[in-house]
């Protein structure tokens, strides 16, 4: 065995010791089998018919959701079926024997552990990476954006700054935002949508840039771990600043978007989207996203983000370089 895979061993060893050790302490050794493999120790406070309400050692009171959790083993024992009345009658058995308030004031308590999240679902991301050789260069990006989904629309909402210096000459400057809204069908995966996007690009060839578009979406896959929908549609841009100053040009509208959930750490995004010129053949800009996420634990708001982007532009009366950049990001989800 050599030294690196035996200190891997040793501090897996003293990570697992130090778990058991704290949840001992707590009085239980109750374990939850994530969807994945991984594994939680500590005391299951209570349980309903969506979540499970669990006390961890180390990160505290968690309200972990079922379609996460592949088995529950209460003091270590095998998982006994897991219905409805089951799970709502061993919780209330367990809330009572941990010594959690009975009655009226258990569920109280329950309820309040587990209320629902708020429509509104928005994140902050930082990029900052630097370099001394051979030149000094630094690259920052910050991200914030925001989401409401109902079962009717969703609306959904973006920003980024980007910039770049090179021995202290600043050599991108970017900032851009844009909205998104979707209106769903009842029943049907069919649905209607209309998008802007505002562009500030202090090294393009114009000084401001302005999009919209519409048209209709398919959600191919939607379910607990994966969401693909595809849109189409029309649109146009309108430039200030360059050679189509004052121009509109416009366009036509083609994108798809993935995102699925490994499990409850887990998750990769992916995008493309494609903007043809419908007056210039062969004109277009487009732009291709991947990435993946990690959470820091299965309930922390924090995560890191590991990314590929890619902007294309081909006009003939443009000189627009592709930017082609990757990424890890620290992500804070609220």
């Amino acid at each position: 065995m050599n030294s690196r895979h035996f200190i891997q061993r040793a501090a897996r060893a003293a990570a697992a010791a130090l778990l058991s050790l704290a949840a001992t302490s707590l009085g239980a050794d109750d374990r939850i089998v994530l969807v994945g493999g991984d594994e939680l120790h500590g005391q299951i406070i209570a349980q309903t018919n969506g979540n499970v309400i669990f006390q961890h050692p180390v990160l505290g009171r968690m309200v972990i959701e079922r379609s996460n959790i592949e088995s529950i083993h209460p003091e270590g024992r095998q998982p006994a079926d897991q219905t409805p009345e089951n799970a709502e009658a061993e919780g209330e058995a367990q809330a009572a024997g941990a010594g959690a308030p009975a009655g009226a004031e258990a569920d109280a308590a329950v309820e309040e552990s587990i209320a629902e999240p708020g429509p509104w679902k928005s994140r902050f991301e930082a990029v900052l990476i630097g370099g001394a050789a051979p030149t000094e260069k630094v690259d920052g990006r910050v991200v914030f954006a925001t989401e409401r989904r109902t079962d009717t629309v969703r609306f959904a909402f973006d920003s980024t700054y980007r910039t770049s210096t090179s021995n202290g000459a600043k050599t991108e400057s970017k900032f851009d935002a844009g909205v998104i809204n979707d209106w769903y069908f009842k029943d049907s995966p069919w649905l209607a949508f209309a998008q802007g996007r505002f562009e500030l690009d202090e090294f393009a060839a114009y000084d401001q840039r302005y999009s919209v578009g519409g048209g209709a979406g398919y959600t191919f896959i939607k379910d607990d771990k994966t969401e693909l929908v595809g849109r189409a549609g029309l649109g146009g841009n309108y430039e200030n600043g360059g050679p189509n100053d004052g121009d509109f040009t416009p366009e036509g509208v083609l994108k798809l978007d993935l995102t699925h959930h490994f499990n409850a750490i887990a998750s990769i995004t992916a995008g493309a989207a494609y903007y043809p010129d419908l007056s210039q053949f062969g004109d277009y800009r487009a732009v291709l996203s991947a990435a993946v996420q990690t959470r820091l634990s299965a309930e922390s708001p924090a995560s890191l983000k590991f990314g590929v982007r890619q902007e294309l532009e081909d006009y003939r009366a443009s000189s627009q370089e592709d930017l082609l950049e990757f990424f890890a990001a620290f992500v804070v989800e609220f």
